[in-house]
């Protein structure tokens, strides 16, 4: 069965238009989990995402030699809020204090893992590990006057 040039025509004319729709639902709506970075003293922070894990290496941010392992107790876990950070020409040499957790109940979490030099490299990654009791709900984190919101990421 042949199809007549106006039938082809108008497949592909669907074909191009349902290709177009797709892209401007990706640049219009970001994934899901995704968010603009926060800016705290010029240096631009992203959530890339949580993990859960019962043992962790405690590094500072950005990673350097100090590592130490971390381990729970039973009824714990770690939630591992992993950052991304870009260093703008705005950012000075400053002291970056320790990211703190929320849950969502707004109960507060400290690490361990401390910024060192957070101005050394241009863009780096970390994630910060907090000692929660198991199946915690993550509600925000909060750098000094900077707070992100990690419900987007929680999928416990």
């Amino acid at each position: 069965m042949r199809l007549s040039n106006e039938v082809r025509s108008r497949k592909s004319e669907v074909r191009s238009i349902l290709l177009l729709t797709s892209l401007f639902s990706l640049l219009t709506f970001p994934a899901a989990g995704q968010t603009k970075p926060a800016n705290y003293k010029g240096l631009e922070i992203t959530v890339v995402g949580i993990e859960r894990s019962a043992t962790v290496g405690l590094k500072d941010c950005p990673p350097g030699a100090n590592s130490i392992r971390g381990l729970t107790k039973p009824g714990e876990e770690f939630a591992i809020v992993n950052l991304s950070f870009k260093v703008t020409p705005a950012f000075k040499e400053t002291l970056v204090k320790k990211p703190v957790l929320l849950d969502a109940s707004g109960k507060v979490f400290n690490t361990a893992m401390a910024f060192i030099d957070p101005g050394a490299t241009p863009e780096y990654s970390c994630g910060f590990a907090y000692r929660v009791p198991e199946g915690t709900r993550l509600g925000k984190l909060q750098i000094d006057t900077t707070t992100l919101d990690l419900t987007p990421f929680d999928k416990k």
